[in-house]
């Protein structure tokens, strides 16, 4: 439980999470070849935007998935589109999120504070109301 996840583990385990076994391959990364164990949950989680590759044509398989990239991952797979420029002042901040032009900036709030919300024409959220947050040690006893 306390091990890293790469890459490939996620696509499978989003894939699976959602019902989804595999998909016939529709894209190619130059770094995943055509018998890599999870190439059709990479295709698969891919083509449903789930999971995106790299600037230079790579997906970096094997590679371990960062927090951001999950928090980012997991928002997508609940069809959660925080939009940068409508989130709330009171919101939780984080000391290691705080620069707004960060390609993660949103992800990490959406996944981070609970929050009501209306969804825009373009699909985005809104956000309309922070929620208090759970009580998680009280969760996980």
């Amino acid at each position: 439980p306390d091990g890293l996840v790469s890459r490939s583990e996620m696509a499978v385990l989003m894939c699976r999470m959602a019902g989804e076994e595999s998909s016939l391959s529709a894209s190619a990364f130059s770094d995943v070849a055509d018998n890599h164990w999870a190439k059709e949950f990479i295709d698969s989680a891919v083509v449903k935007g789930w999971l995106l590759g790299y600037e230079d044509g790579t997906f970096r398989p094997d590679q371990k998935i960062t927090r951001a990239e999950a928090m980012t991952i997991v928002n997508r797979v609940l069809e959660r589109t925080p939009d940068k420029d409508h989130l709330l002042e009171d919101m939780i901040e984080w000391p290691d999120n705080m620069n707004k032009d960060a390609w993660y900036y949103a992800a990490v709030q959406e996944a981070t504070n609970s929050h009501d919300y209306r969804r825009k024409p373009n699909g985005h959220e809104y956000w309309t109301a922070i929620k208090e947050s759970p009580d998680w040690a009280a969760l996980e006893r």
